[in-house]
């Protein structure tokens, strides 16, 4: 690693937590959203997936935008449990990687996630060892909370002002290419996991 890095910025999905995207596709399709796979990849913000993640649609818009795309009468407990199906574990050596660089650099978390998700996450994923999702990182940023997200340069901007740190002192570990590049592009050092 660079001698001048200060700060280890993880990207949540892909990177911290595994994840399996097909099993929301295919949990969501089975209830009858028959377009879902297009809808999550599109990269404009008229989606409903974007605007959740983007924090410009509530979970309860978001659950009745499912319920109206499946045209089913599921509870908020089944919309969730199908949208988060997609998230499976952090592996152990991971929670114990990120506890110990935490001993030597300030820890960031910056994801593009959404309310439903980041709720089963803290309390699902980081409950090692009787730990929550505070004890492993110095600061969040989450898309929904900051209304911007990945691969736009804006996150990573309002990332290093919120947090006051330096590009140059920075890495960044995501496993999107593109994303990594954004964060190159404002000086930050980028590791494309």
């Amino acid at each position: 690693m660079e001698k001048n890095i200060k700060n280890i910025v993880f990207d949540l999905g892909g990177v911290s937590i595994d994840h399996d995207f097909n099993r929301a596709v295919s949990g969501l399709q089975k209830a009858g959203f028959t377009h879902v796979k297009e809808q999550i990849q599109a990269f404009d913000r008229e989606g409903i997936f974007q605007k959740f993640e983007l924090g410009e649609m509530s979970s309860d818009e978001f659950r009745a935008a499912v319920r109206e795309n499946t045209h089913m009468a599921l509870t908020d407990e089944e919309v969730d449990s199908l949208w988060s199906s997609m998230l499976l574990e952090i592996p152990r050596e991971k929670l114990e990687l990120i506890l110990d660089l935490r001993s030597k650099y300030k820890v960031y978390l910056l994801s593009n996630t959404n309310a439903i998700h980041w709720d089963y996450v803290c309390k699902h994923a980081f409950d090692y060892q009787g730990l929550r999702v505070e004890d492993y990182f110095d600061e969040t940023f989450l898309s929904f909370e900051m209304h911007l997200g990945k691969p736009d340069k804006a996150i990573f901007e309002k990332m290093l002002q919120d947090a006051n740190l330096l590009p140059e002192e920075t890495l960044f570990i995501d496993d999107s290419e593109a994303n990594c590049k954004a964060a190159t592009e404002v000086g930050i050092h980028a590791h494309h996991y």
